[in-house]
């Protein structure tokens, strides 16, 4: 089973995400897919320096934005990580016994 760990700051915000374990290939490539676009759409489109790791058989992968963490404010990475744990939330609705977010 997938297991994704939200993570955020003490006031609630998102500040980075730990995916772990593989899955269902089907499940597996659609959670990849959007970790993994979220970790580069961050990169491209905002200017904050993050810490990321993936485990070399790719079934870990762990990411987090410093700045958030520590309280500050950006939309845009804000933005992206939300659509991330929305669009987690939605497979888990279908694949629940293959994907659990714990957030």
């Amino acid at each position: 089973m997938i297991e994704v760990y939200i993570r955020r700051n003490s006031a609630g915000e998102v500040f980075g995400f730990k995916a772990e374990n593989h899955g269902d290939p089907i499940v597996c490539s659609a959670v990849s897919a959007l970790c993994f676009n979220t970790v580069n759409s961050i990169e491209q489109f905002t200017e904050l320096d993050f810490k990321a790791d993936a485990s070399q058989d790719g079934g870990d992968l762990s990411f987090s934005i410093p700045f958030l963490e520590n309280g500050g404010k950006n939309g845009n990475a804000t933005l992206l990580l939300n659509s991330l744990i929305l669009g987690l939330k939605q497979i888990e609705l279908d694949y629940g016994n293959d994907l659990k977010v714990f957030d």
